[in-house]
């Protein structure tokens, strides 16, 4: 990036996320996204009791290294269509009645089912996928949820070829809701671990995505729940930002070779149940959340994956190092 590179992501307060794809299962088979993501082939119904009993373990294995802080996350395939999904949250909630939870959907399900379940969510990503979302229903949901969550992201994932209806309905979603935090999402080329950013060919399309990555309105009151699981962005300068992984992807700065991470801070249990630090594959498999989870904890490794590509990752604690490579291009989305 030339000037004031990010030289880290820092958090304060010590936390550590529980990164978990719950099933590949998705209603959705979008054009570029990995069929891995969708085919249903895995959903890891397991036995519930042991699910919630080794939980419990890690939780305090991370307490009792410090850890007093706690985010967990659930994606796909489509995490609400899993039987153990509201059942876990609701022990999470019961448990640890200050961690964060989370949710990445296609927010898909009927509104009711939100009514339902709402109490149970900090954070929803709901993104839309144009080939296969319902843009009426999408908007009501979205205005519905803009005051109930302590924080929505209103997610566009940036079709090739359906951009510019993409910004028009952004536009829409924008004039409805009375909060809003849009976030618009250039493509990887699969939406897996191995996954390069899209190269979008319109230099149109790539200058809307260099002025705009996030776009935010709030004007009515929404519930706060202070959280500590919250990730900083600093720079050669000193200056510290709160992180958001969309806006460093839309600016290239998700490029990480050589740095220090803290993979032990982030826990991705897979669709079969197999648990690595990260998402990225970095680790590989350390363990399973039925029945190894011995060797899951803090730890700390030089990274060597060529670009950061998950918003879950990218916001690990992590330093620029001596080894860090200089030649990696920013890419151009």
């Amino acid at each position: 990036m030339g000037q004031n590179r990010v030289v880290a992501i820092e958090a304060p307060d010590k936390y550590v996320a529980f990164t978990w794809q719950v099933n590949n299962y998705c209603n959705y088979s979008c054009s570029y996204c990995n069929p891995g993501n969708y085919s249903g082939e895995h959903s890891n119904d397991g036995n519930l009791d042991i699910y919630l009993a080794n939980l419990q373990e890690l939780v305090e294995k991370y307490q009792g290294n410090g850890y007093r802080n706690f985010k967990f996350f659930f994606s796909g395939g489509e995490p609400t269509a899993w039987r153990n999904f509201v059942p876990i949250c609701e022990w999470i909630r019961e448990t640890l009645p200050e961690a964060t939870i989370a949710v990445n959907t296609n927010l898909s399900r009927p509104l009711k089912w939100w009514k339902n379940h709402i109490h149970l969510f900090d954070d929803i990503v709901a993104s839309f996928h144009v080939e296969f979302g319902d843009k009426k229903k999408y908007l009501e949901k979205n205005v519905w949820l803009c005051d109930k969550v302590n924080y929505l992201a209103t997610k566009l994932l940036m079709h090739e070829d359906r951009f510019w209806e993409m910004v028009e309905f952004g536009q829409e979603l924008k004039a409805a809701m009375p909060n809003y935090f849009l976030e618009w999402t250039p493509l990887y080329d699969e939406l897996s671990n191995n996954a390069g950013p899209w190269q979008y060919q319109d230099e149109d399309k790539k200058k809307f995505l260099e002025e705009h990555s996030v776009e935010t309105q709030f004007t009515i009151d929404k519930p706060y729940k202070e959280t500590r699981c919250v990730s900083y962005i600093k720079r050669e300068d000193d200056s510290v930002v709160p992180c958001n992984s969309n806006d460093l992807i839309v600016s290239g700065e998700n490029f990480f070779k050589g740095w220090d991470c803290d993979v032990g801070d982030c826990i991705f249990i897979n669709p079969i149940g197999d648990i690595s630090m990260a998402s990225c594959g970095i680790t590989y498999k350390v363990g399973h959340i039925l029945h190894d989870i011995d060797n899951v904890g803090p730890r700390t490794m030089t990274c060597d994956k060529y670009h950061c590509y998950c918003g879950t990752d990218i916001i690990i604690p992590k330093r620029r190092t001596e080894l860090a490579d200089e030649e990696i291009p920013i890419v151009s989305h």
